[in-house]
């Protein structure tokens, strides 16, 4: 080993030979860039490292915002453990740069507990055996852009606007995203991986703008996968290119995950195979008995990969929400704080992934806990602005806490990252006008649902019985008739569980507009008060978007 291949600090080593980090738990998941500005900051021995350095080196002179840089160092203090207010390890200098704190000592060789990435497993819990290992996550290659039709006019606009771009795929902790760099240029990227696909961009010259095509294709064949375009105005040297940002992560990426769901091999060889195969049946998921059967599979993965971060939060999901509500009444105190569990396992093997700081939130949400949920709903979105689908669960969070502006501008966000308009998140919409006593609005997005849910037929007839609408009563009579066919809690459903259970479900903190919705929800049910018979062979059903 080299002499200065390894340092340690703290309860953390630094392998700069393999780029790993190990700290007192295992592999400490960190960016490239966070690891390059951590090895920098270490070399450093304590004199101060300035912006100025770190964008030159780290980002390679590629003009791109503070804000950039500014993430990479909350990503590190979050991996390192830094308390907000009292760093360890990382000081900042206001204005100019960052200093490394800690004393550091040079490793002649690695220790023991450094040889393989190392997993936190439950006290008294043996580790099953793990053919093939956990695997790799989908590759995508992303090469340099042509722009040969612009690089007389534009001759930086192709490397500012792949750097943007591979800034906001990073935040997909999913993807195993490959630049050139990595790539020897290209030429070790004939990769023939069922897992494997790259983003090619060209950039053509158009009067006052730049048009840009987008192809996703597998690696193996380049049999294309998804296709767009997009135009950026331009503007002297500033572009726009969020609408581009916004085509790629709404729709790129999920082709991508599709094609791998299509594309499964018949036995699994390593965890991401389980993985992905149980994403599959998670689609399949038929009613309660199906949902049950998910939560086991999800079990086993983990008690057979526990360090494996992806897998936790599908199953905390199940565990919080009446099994994806296949079963209204399955979910109790032992459902939640085994979620919560889950959860806070989840975080310590990666705290920088959003998905599971957005089950983080929702378990402190439900426990009442609403100080940490609003910190973990913040850091999501830090995280990773450009996920539909965390917007989504983040925005009705917040409504739940109260903070209707909040979560309208998360919706409006959503909108833009929505491929097609019945995706759109009107189930969301409806709830947000009904909280804000907007009820006709409301009812105009939840006619737009076209997934009707449990949840969407509720807040429809919420809004039917405040607009006063005639047929109100017998929409109550058929969403109980729903409820009750789907109940499985030992308890015979009444109006009094009914209301329990719609507010354990939905945490609305706020007095007034629990008491509001309660009050229209018992009028409705008052006009057709006959309970329908129990059913305890639930049909199928859609869960909540």
């Amino acid at each position: 080993m080299d002499r200065e291949s390894a340092f340690e600090f703290g309860e953390f080593i630094v392998d700069r030979t393999d780029e790993r980090v190990w700290g007192p738990h295992g592999t400490v998941h960190i960016g490239n860039k966070a690891f390059r500005v951590l090895v920098m900051l270490i070399e450093q021995r304590g004199r101060l490292l300035t912006k100025e350095v770190l964008f030159e080196t780290v980002w390679d002179g590629t003009i791109v915002s503070e804000s950039a840089l500014t993430s990479v160092i909350k990503e590190l203090r979050h991996a390192l453990g830094e308390a907000r207010g009292a760093p360890r390890f990382i000081e900042t200098v206001y204005g100019r740069g960052y200093r490394f704190l800690a004393p550091v000592r040079i490793l002649s060789e690695l220790p023991s507990r450094c040889s393989v990435p190392v997993a936190t497993a439950e006290p008294g819990h043996q580790r099953s055996p793990e053919p093939g290992g956990a695997g790799e996550p989908p590759l995508l290659y992303v090469p340099p852009f042509d722009d040969a039709g612009i690089a007389d006019s534009h001759p930086h606009l192709a490397s500012i606007l792949r750097e943007e771009i591979l800034f906001s795929l990073s935040r997909f902790r999913d993807v195993r995203l490959v630049s050139a760099q990595n790539a020897d240029g290209g030429g070790a990227m004939a990769g023939t991986g069922d897992r494997d696909y790259q983003l090619v961009l060209t950039l053509v010259d158009e009067p006052g703008a730049v048009k840009v095509y987008a192809r996703l294709c597998r690696l193996a064949n380049q049999a294309v996968v998804w296709a767009d375009a997009a135009r950026i105005a331009l503007d002297g040297s500033s572009f726009n290119v969020e609408d581009l940002l916004h085509r790629i992560a709404a729709a790129a990426l999920p082709s991508m995950r599709d094609d791998v769901l299509r594309n499964l091999p018949r036995h699994a060889t390593d965890a991401y195979d389980v993985y992905f195969q149980n994403r599959l049946l998670m689609r399949r998921i038929e009613g309660f008995s199906d949902a049950r059967a998910m939560a086991d599979a999800w079990e086993a993965m983990i008690a057979r990969y526990p360090d494996f971060g992806l897998a936790y939060p599908p199953l905390i999901r199940l565990y919080n929400t009446d099994f994806d509500y296949t079963g209204l009444g399955a979910t109790g105190r032992a459902e939640r704080a085994r979620a919560h569990e889950l959860a806070a396992r989840a975080l310590a093997l990666d705290p920088g992934d959003s998905h599971i700081h957005t089950v983080n939130g929702w378990c402190h949400l439900w426990a009442g806990e609403l100080v940490p949920a609003r910190a973990h709903l913040d850091e999501a979105l830090r995280l990773n602005p450009y996920n539909a689908n965390r917007l989504v669960q983040v925005a009705t969070a917040l409504m739940f806490l109260a903070d209707i502006d909040a979560a309208v501008a998360l919706l409006e966000r959503c909108k833009k990252l929505t491929p097609f308009a019945t995706e759109a998140p009107h189930e969301e919409e409806g709830l947000l006008h009904l909280l804000m006593r907007d009820y006709a609005a409301a009812a105009r997005s939840l006619a737009q649902v076209t997934r009707r849910t449990i949840s969407s037929e509720f807040y429809a007839l919420i809004a039917a019985q405040a607009l006063g609408v005639d047929d109100a009563g017998d929409r109550a009579a058929q969403w109980r008739r729903h409820v009750s066919a789907r109940w499985v809690a030992a308890e015979p459903l009444d109006n009094a569980r009914l209301m329990d259970w719609l507010m354990f479900q939905h945490p609305i903190q706020d007095i007034g507009q629990r008491d509001t919705i309660l009050a229209l929800l018992r009028a409705a049910l008052e006009a057709h008060p006959s309970p329908s018979p129990r059913n305890h062979a639930p049909k199928p059903l859609q869960s909540p978007a």
